[in-house]
């Protein structure tokens, strides 16, 4: 009988252990089944396919990335090495000892210690040439807060409301609520609150088709959310245009190109009009990072509505006003009439960031969101968890 190929006995020995993720003496004979692979010319080919076809193989990653750090892709390892480790960790590995085979260890230390500088260089590579053009000093803050951001050095708020998600600039002046002048377009904008309400209700009667989509994913209802629906109509979204949808208001299109807002690829800004039914409750949450700003204009506000920025202040909309926030403040919001509140949301820069900051900012940010999607693990199924 021909022998098996080593490529297929990796790929039913990968299938099985995520099946039965236990099974120490398979763990053993993927070993053996990956030096027989590890043997052959066209071994990246076959780990590359296997990888493809079985993202949840941790250890197909993990072998495949060490071909590509021996060959000089320093990238390509830095990511593929993190993606075994996190999908490996979602599973129960290679967090200690216990949980390591033996035979694995080195490798995986050496992964590790690849993946943790690798995206630091990455990071800091992306920012250089404008740290370069504008001065250390100029990015100070910028620098400081990607350090905090990859744990090497603690991360100090200069007020612990404040919680982003994902980044924080340090040494920026605390304003839960922007003061007004810091906003210099604000007369400007507030002057076109009516052409902007006028395409906001074309957009509502104009077809009589409902133009508003739920603007809550499924798995946040009920944890983001209660009562009367919020529903939004997007200019913008995760920095993605809706052209539709400029071209359908001209007006808030023109007035959004001479806003401040917080382009950055794949991320920002988020620009809508914001439509809260009566009863609408959106319960507390915070943002993600204090480089922005969330600018809010009022356009239909019956009595009964406000923003809650909680343990800080309460404000109230008003048709024609405009502030901002920072929301990475906990905040909610609520409708507690009986007619639809509107609002056009923006997301802009945090005024208090200089231009050299906002353009590094929009950089690192976007490689990071690419670096993550990139290095994003395979979900767990509900069988595949625990450790060897």
């Amino acid at each position: 009988m021909k022998p098996r190929h080593p490529a297929a006995t990796v790929r039913q020995l990968e299938h099985d252990l995520n099946v039965r993720p236990l099974d120490l003496a398979r763990h053993q004979q993927l070993s053996q089944a990956h030096h027989a692979l590890l043997q052959l010319p066209d071994r990246e080919t076959q780990l590359v396919a296997i990888c493809r076809d079985q993202p949840f193989a941790f250890t197909s990653q993990l072998h495949l990335s060490a071909l590509h750090e021996a060959r000089g892709d320093r990238q390509a390892a830095v990511i593929g090495f993190t993606r075994a480790i996190k999908t490996a960790q979602l599973r129960g590995f290679w967090f200690d000892n216990a949980s390591t085979p033996p035979w694995i260890c080195e490798l995986v230390l050496h992964a590790m210690d690849v993946a943790f500088h690798g995206r630091s260089e990455l990071f800091h590579a992306s920012i250089e040439p404008l740290v370069a053009r504008y001065g250390k000093d100029e990015l100070a803050r910028v620098t400081k807060a990607l350090a905090m951001y990859l744990e090497l050095e603690p991360t100090v708020r200069s007020d612990p409301r404040q919680q982003p998600r994902f980044l924080y600039i340090p040494g920026l002046p605390i304003a839960p609520v922007f003061p007004r002048d810091a906003l210099p377009f604000a007369d400007w904008y507030e002057a076109r609150t009516e052409e902007i309400a006028g395409e906001l209700r074309a957009v509502v009667d104009g077809d009589g088709v409902q133009p508003f989509h739920y603007d809550v994913p499924d798995a946040q209802r009920g944890s983001l959310t209660a009562g009367g629906a919020w529903d939004a109509y997007f200019f913008y979204a995760d920095g993605e245009r809706h052209d539709a949808h400029h071209a359908a208001c001209p007006k808030v299109s023109a007035v959004l190109a001479d806003l401040p807002l917080d382009h950055v690829r794949d991320h920002g800004p988020e620009v809508c009009f914001s439509i809260m039914r009566p009863g609408a409750h959106i319960l507390p949450h915070r943002g993600v990072t204090n480089a922005r700003a969330v600018l809010h204009l009022g356009l239909e506000i019956p009595d009964g509505c406000a923003l809650n920025l909680v343990g800080v202040e309460q404000l109230r909309w008003e048709a024609g006003r405009c502030f901002a926030f920072d929301d990475t403040y906990e905040h909610e919001a609520w409708n507690r009439s009986d007619r639809t509140r509107a609002i056009l949301l923006a997301d802009i820069w945090n005024p208090f960031l200089r231009a050299a900051e906002r353009e590094a900012l929009a950089e690192l940010v976007g490689v990071i969101g690419d670096f993550n999607r990139q290095a994003a693990p395979a979900p767990v199924s509900g069988s595949a968890s625990g450790g060897p």
